[in-house]
C-alpha cells in the first residue's frame, strides 16, 4: 500500500469530489467516533479516502487496486494535482491541519551562500531519547531540497517508515552539498539536568558539527551563512554562542516554529523525526512486554505498558524518561528537582570552552576538567561505561557525549567480542553515543565491524555518522571526535582526545 497523500481542498473541489464518488457508486460513510471526519470511502480493493471537516483529504491507495488508482487520478485532476503532505496521518480525534505553504528558500537577505537550521524532537515524549538535528546546504540547492522536505508538516504524526524514507531521500542529496547532523541527548542526563540547559549545550555542539562538515569551522568569516534555530527558550549559553557566531559575521535567527518559514530548519526537523522514529522502531522490536505505543505520556498503550512494568517491579529501562511526572507518580515519588547544566569552563579548559562556543573545538589541544583543578586528555573506562580513572566523579565524563563530535573506534576495539560488550543494551559503553565511521575501505570500520555497528544503529542503540576521513586521527581532528582504544591484553579502555 502506498503512503497517504494529503490535499487541502477548496469548497468547490470538495463538492466536485462528492459528485465524483457518488457517480462511481461509492457510499460516503460517516464516522460517529470522530466528529472531525466529514466522510470516508473504502473501495473493494481496500483503498481509503477520508475527507475531514477542515476539507483536508487523505488518500491511501492500495497497490493493485485499479478503482483506487482511478479515483486518485481523478482527485489529482480535480485538485489541480495540489498534493500536500505525503505520508502524514491525522491523530485520532484531532482536527486536520490545512496544508501549509513551504518555507522560504533562499534566506532572509541577499548574498548568502549557505543556509543552516536546527530543531529538536522527543523532549516531550516519555519513551526514547530527545534528538537535536541540524542541516546546512548551499543556497542554490534550496529549491531541490524543498521538493523533498518543503511540503512536510513535521507536527503531524507519520509512520516510522515514512519518516525514515524522507531521511533517506535527504541523505541522497549529500553528494549535492546537503549536510545533516543529529545528536541524541541521553536520558540519564535528561532526567538529572535542566532541559533547556541541555538543549543549549546540544545546539552549540551541533553548530560545531555542521561548520566542521562544511569546512567552515576555521573560516575567517561566516558572513555568507544564515543559521536559524527553533526558539525553545534558550539560556545564557546559547545567547553567548549566538553572540560569537554573529561576531564572526553569521546571520543568526532565533524563531518560534522556525521550520515553517526556513527550509534548512524544516530539513533539520525531518532529520530529527527520522532518527527518533528509527529509535522507537528499534525499541518496539526489542521490548518483549510491549506494545509501547507512541511513547507519548498520554498514549493508552504507553500508559498500559508503564503500569504493567511498575506492577512487575522490573525497574525502568534507560529509554524511559524517569523524571516525567507520570513515572514519578507510579513510583509514588514527588516531582524531580533538576540540576543546572554546568558552565563550559567547569567541563573544559578555558580555551577549549571558548572554541566550542565558536563551533571550532580543537581536540588536539582541548583538555577536560577533572576532579579539583586537574586537566585531562585521557580517561579510562570499561566496556560498561564505568569510569576507572580518574577514580572520583568527573562532570566532563558525564557530559562528554554532548561536548564532542562522537566516538571514533580504534581497531583494537573493533573485534566482535569487544563490540558485543560495548553495544550491550542498557550496559554497553556505546549506548546512546554517536559513532563516527570512515568511508568504505577504512580498516577499523569495514567488514564485520561495520555490519555490527549498522545493526546497532538500526536497533536505535547508537547513532552512526559517516565521514570522509579514512584515518581515525584525522577523523577525530576534523569532527572533534574522541578516540576509543583498548589496552593490550586488558579490558581497560581509554578515551583519548586526539
Amino acid at each position: 500500500m502506498g503512503g497517504p497523500v494529503t490535499r487541502s481542498l477548496s469548497p468547490e473541489t470538495a463538492t466536485a469530489l462528492r459528485a465524483l464518488l457518488a457517480s462511481r457508486g461509492h457510499v460516503l460513510q460517516r464516522n460517529p467516533k470522530n466528529r472531525y471526519i466529514d466522510f470516508e470511502v473504502r473501495t473493494d480493493g481496500r483503498s481509503i479516502f477520508t475527507l475531514y471537516t477542515s476539507r483536508k483529504l487523505v488518500s491511501t491507495v492500495r497497490e493493485g487496486d485499479a478503482e483506487g488508482q482511478v479515483l486518485e487520478a481523478e482527485i489529482a485532476r480535480l485538485a489541480g494535482d495540489a498534493a500536500g503532505v505525503t505520508g502524514d496521518a491525522v491523530a485520532d480525534g484531532a482536527p486536520a491541519r490545512p496544508a501549509r505553504a513551504g518555507p522560504r528558500h533562499r534566506g532572509t537577505r541577499t548574498g548568502l551562500r549557505f543556509l543552516a537550521g536546527a530543531d529538536e524532537t522527543g523532549t516531550g515524549e516519555l519513551l526514547g531519547s530527545a534528538f537535536v538535528a541540524g542541516a546546512l546546504l548551499p543556497a542554490g540547492l534550496a529549491e531541490t531540497v524543498s521538493t523533498v522536505a518543503g511540503h512536510v508538516d513535521t507536527k503531524v504524526s507519520r509512520a516510522a517508515s515514512g519518516w525514515e524514507a524522507l531521511g533517506e531521500r535527504l541523505a541522497g542529496l549529500h553528494g549535492d552539498g546537503l549536510l545533516t547532523a543529529v545528536l541524541p541527548i541521553p536520558n540519564r542526563l535528561f532526567d538529572a539536568y535542566s532541559k533547556n540547559g541541555l538543549l543549549d549545550l546540544t545546539y552549540v555542539r551541533l553548530a560545531g558539527d555542521l561548520l566542521a562538515a562544511a569546512g567552515l569551522s576555521r573560516a575567517p568569516s561566516l558572513e555568507d551563512l544564515e543559521l536559524v534555530i527553533d526558539d525553545y527558550g534558550g539560556g545564557a549559553l546559547l545567547d553567548r554562542a549566538i553572540t560569537a557566531w554573529r561576531g564572526a559575521g553569521a546571520h543568526v535567527l532565533l524563531q518560534t516554529k522556525a521550520d515553517e518559514n526556513h527550509i534548512a530548519a524544516r530539513v533539520a526537523s525531518v532529520v530529527a523525526r527520522s532518527h527518533r522514529s528509527r529509535e522507537m522502531a528499534g525499541l518496539q522490536a526489542s521490548v518483549t512486554d510491549g506494545p509501547l505505543g507512541t511513547g507519548n505520556a498520554g498514549h493508552p498503550q504507553t500508559l498500559a505498558w508503564l503500569r504493567r512494568r511498575q506492577r512487575a517491579r522490573s525497574g525502568w529501562p534507560s529509554f524511559v524518561k524517569a523524571s516525567f511526572k507520570t513515572v514519578r507518580a507510579l513510583d509514588g515519588l514527588p516531582e524531580v528537582r533538576k540540576e543546572r547544566v554546568p558552565p563550559l569552563p567547569e567541563l573544559l579548559d578555558e580555551d577549549a570552552a571558548e572554541d566550542l562556543l565558536r563551533g571550532r573545538l580543537d581536540v588536539a589541544t582541548a583538555r577536560l576538567r577533572g576532579p579539583g583543578a586537574t586537566l585531562l586528555r585521557r580517561l579510562k573506562v570499561n566496556a560498561h561505561g564505568e569510569l576507572l580513572e580518574p577514580r572520583t566523579s568527573c562532570l566532563a565524563w558525564d557530559f562528554l557525549p554532548l561536548l564532542c563530535g562522537g566516538l571514533v573506534l580504534d581497531e583494537s576495539v573493533s573485534a566482535p567480542d569487544m563490540l558485543d560488550a560495548l553495544l550491550e543494551p542498557e550496559r554497553g559503553l556505546l549506548c546512546g553515543w554517536r559513532v563516527l565511521v570512515g568511508p568504505p575501505g577504512a580498516a577499523q570500520d569495514d567488514g564485520p565491524a561495520l555490519v555490527t555497528l549498522a545493526r546497532a544503529h538500526r536497533a536505535g542503540t547508537i547513532t552512526v555518522l559517516g565521514t570522509d576521513q579514512r584515518d581515525s586521527s584525522e577523523r577525530c581532528v576534523q569532527h572533534a571526535g574522541v578516540l576509543l582504544t583498548r589496552s593490550p591484553r586488558s579490558e581497560v579502555l581509554a578515551l583519548q582526545l586526539a
